[in-house]
């Protein structure tokens, strides 16, 4: 069986992405691997520029064989001087003229200019900060290779610090094939401060040449059979090498669809997915309290049919499939998504009220007071006090506490609804049977681990029990996204919408006529005793930090009240605010005594105030259109038709204002997602504070979403098959598991 002590993977974010990062803790000597030889041992590196490579957390010939190109240039095609355009990236063979050093007395430096031709014109090279010496290279008559960006100086064509191939009248140039970038495809990095490209290129060349043919292969070669796929250690050399082959022409590098490309893609994909699943499967070994057997399920039931409506077809699924898991005697790991407004809180409730009856008690943890609060509310008005419930926020007195803390300490079936004050140290449950957590990605992994940990015990018959978990989340989330990001957890979709809601009218708003034409729209559902909220990306005008442009809600606030809707109340909420403050006024503008709430995107979870029928976004251009579409989901909560305006300074014909009108066509939260995330990438989704990310360094969700499936496909049999790897096809995938752990690939996890 495989050890959990050396299960583990050395997944981290790709460095191509990350201009500046922490580096790791230099081992005090070379490990056994040579592929975890440190990089400043690799010819041409050395110490100093080590410690480059370090900062950008190049530390090993590992990663330095993984600092792979973000692109490719083509420079097969020599152009002519003529044909040269600003900005334009172009591969010229020119001849030198002549060169001179120019002193600059500003800063005591000299430029150096070389001035070159061809049969079509005359070019300019120059060096802000030449290297030593290099200027005695550029001698009269010799023919060099030339790359880089063109500029116009006065009318005439130059390259401000080119790369220069030297010798390119033969075959491969006196420098050889790691230095040569002219007449074959050469690989684009992110930058390295201090490392030149041809710098990198040469240090890589001598890496594989030294340490290439040592990269042990990782996957099953009936895995690389199937899908025709290259091994491991050619493809690394070709993703920084490529070789002349049609599979490796310009248009296949830059779409990354090469072998070499697809080689990496499935790999990251699989072991990814290995791991995923692997961890799912590892929880029907952990013990669990089975609830729905007894009276839970009839609790659940009675409480469901004195509901003021009836449950949706999907709802209706949600809850046997949680209760599916419940009965089981091990725990639940189980992902409800859906749309703004689609009920999930009311699926949750109904199961916790399962495990409480049967004696357990639930935690329903969520991101903001006014959210709990809500929710404290919900289940008190809903369930007519059916439901023990306690509140505990940030704002709870030391009473409150102590008695939440009597009651949870005596074993009382309960839910408790909170904030991150769930985490303190002083809150124990007895026997924490069911862990809710609402909008998850505000949470980090830790913290999700932290309250989960507070229902791990001993029973009396020294069986050690684990709570079920549940997560919420209101932002649909692609499925691509799910089986990586979410891989761990079992997925359960909420996509029918309460009956009586009617679709929310969506409007892009682009100039100063449509502004006014919204405000008289405004105006008129203002005067039918509607609300409106205005939402704004700052909260005062000092946190523009040059985005002078931008409105902020502080400012408009008092515009909105004294020029747009002098007649009607307006409030403001924002998150600098004290809590006792934004609930005040949440509670003004719920009971109705504010009819406008300028507010920051405090509101876009949770907030439920039905004779809302007006969401305002300014700058929409801004946000993220997941954003847009959890603050338009304050809106359209009852039967009133509701309306949300996108204010924006975007032109219309431009990719922003196309962005944009997504909204303008579709409610379906599940589209809308697809769309960001292709845009905007999987940090929109899972949250800034999701720790260890998607460590993907080739493979990309969206581009590459047929490959995932392939992957996942291809894991989850390997699983069925042989789950502890000891078949001996599937050797080379047990030793790499062994052979790189598990410290980065716990952090990948949900729970």
């Amino acid at each position: 069986m495989l050890q959990k002590d050396k299960f583990i993977t050395t997944f981290s974010k790709s460095t191509t992405n990350s201009p500046s990062r922490k580096p790791r803790k230099l081992p005090e000597s070379i490990p056994g691997s040579p592929q975890d030889t440190l990089v400043q041992f690799v010819k041409g590196v050395g110490p100093k520029l080590g410690t480059i490579f370090a900062n950008r957390d190049i530390q090993t010939v590992r990663d330095l064989f993984n600092f792979f190109p973000r692109t490719y240039e083509d420079r097969t095609r020599v152009q002519k001087i003529s044909d040269l355009t600003e900005g334009a990236r172009a591969t010229l063979s020119v001849r030198v003229q002549s060169q001179r050093m120019i002193p600059i007395a500003k800063f005591g430096k000299s430029l150096l200019e070389v001035r070159c031709a061809n049969e079509s014109g005359t070019l300019s090279l120059k060096w802000f900060h030449p290297p030593r010496g290099i200027e005695k290279r550029f001698q009269p008559g010799i023919q060099v290779g030339v790359s880089g960006k063109v500029k116009f100086y006065q009318g005439r064509p130059e390259i401000v610090h080119p790369e220069i191939t030297w010798g390119v009248s033969s075959d491969l140039g006196e420098d050889g094939p790691h230095h040569h970038s002219f007449g074959r495809m050469v690989p684009v990095y992110v930058e390295i401060e201090g490392v030149t490209s041809r710098t990198l290129r040469n240090i890589l060349w001598q890496a594989l040449e030294s340490f290439g043919g040592t990269l042990p292969e990782e996957l099953p070669d009936n895995l690389l059979q199937k899908w025709s796929l290259p091994r491991l250690a050619p493809s690394v050399r070709a993703l920084h090498f490529p070789p002349e082959e049609a599979a490796y022409s310009l248009e296949k590098l830059v779409s990354f669809r090469t072998p070499a490309h697809e080689r990496l893609i499935y790999g990251e994909f699989f072991k990814f997915e290995y791991l995923m699943l692997r961890k799912r499967l590892q929880t029907t070994r952990v013990n669990a309290l089975s609830f729905g057997r007894r009276e839970g399920r009839d609790q659940m039931e009675s409480l469901a049919k004195s509901l003021p409506f009836r449950l949706t077809g999907d709802q209706k699924r949600a809850v046997e499939d949680i209760f599916k898991d419940l009965l089981q005697p091990h725990p639940m790991s189980r992902l409800v998504q859906g749309d703004v407004g689609s009920g999930k809180t009311v699926v949750a409730f109904l199961t916790a009220a399962a495990v409480i009856a049967e004696g357990g008690q639930v935690a329903l943890m969520v991101p903001t007071e006014i959210l709990a609060e809500q929710h404290f509310r919900s289940c008190q008005s809903l369930f007519q006090g059916k439901l023990p419930a306690a509140l505990l926020t940030g704002k709870s007195t030391g009473p409150e506490r102590s008695q939440i803390q009597k009651r949870l300490g005596s074993g009382e079936p309960m839910i408790l609804i909170g904030t991150h004050a769930l985490l303190e140290d002083p809150v124990q449950f007895q026997c924490l049977d069911y862990v809710l957590i609402d909008e998850q990605h505000r949470f980090g992994v830790d913290q999700r681990r932290t309250l989960k940990s507070k229902g791990i015990r001993t029973l009396a018959n020294g069986t050690q029990v684990h709570p079920h978990s549940l997560i919420l989340s209101a932002t649909p989330i692609p499925r691509t996204l799910a089986m990586t990001a979410f891989g761990d957890l079992v997925v359960t979709l909420i996509r029918e919408m309460p009956p009586g809601r009617s679709p929310v009218i969506t409007k892009v708003v682009r100039d100063k006529t449509q502004r006014a034409k919204a405000y008289l729209q405004i105006q008129n559902e203002l005067k039918s005793g509607r609300q409106a909220y205005f939402i704004y990306p700052l909260v005062s005008d000092s946190e523009a930090e040059g985005f002078t442009q931008l409105k902020s809600a502080i400012a408009e606030a008092e515009n909105l009240a004294t020029e747009v809707f002098p007649e009607f109340r307006v409030g403001l909420l924002h998150g600098q605010m004290k809590n006792d403050e934004k609930v005040a006024t949440m509670e003004r503008f719920k009971k109705g005594e504010i009819q406008v709430l300028v507010s920051t995107t405090v509101v876009e979870v949770g907030v439920d105030v039905p004779n809302s029928t007006v969401m305002v976004i300014e700058h929409a251009e801004r946000f993220g259109l997941s954003q847009l579409h959890q603050l338009r989901g304050r809106v359209g909560r009852g039967s009133l038709q509701s309306y949300c305006y996108l204010f924006t300074t975007a032109k219309e014909e431009g990719p922003t204002s196309t962005r944009l009108e997504v909204l303008e066509e579709t409610q379906d939260g599940f589209k809308i997602a697809e769309a960001d995330l292709e845009i905007r990438g999987p940090g929109e989704f899972l949250g800034t504070r999701q720790s260890g990310g998607l460590p993907f360094k080739v493979a990309n969700l969206v581009r590459d979403a047929e490959w995932l499936i392939r992957a996942r496909e291809d894991a989850i049999q390997i699983l069925k098959e042989d789950p502890e790897l000891k078949d001996t096809k599937n050797s080379a995938l047990r030793q790499y598991f062994v052979r790189e752990g598990g410290r980065a690939g716990e952090r990948l996890f949900t729970f």
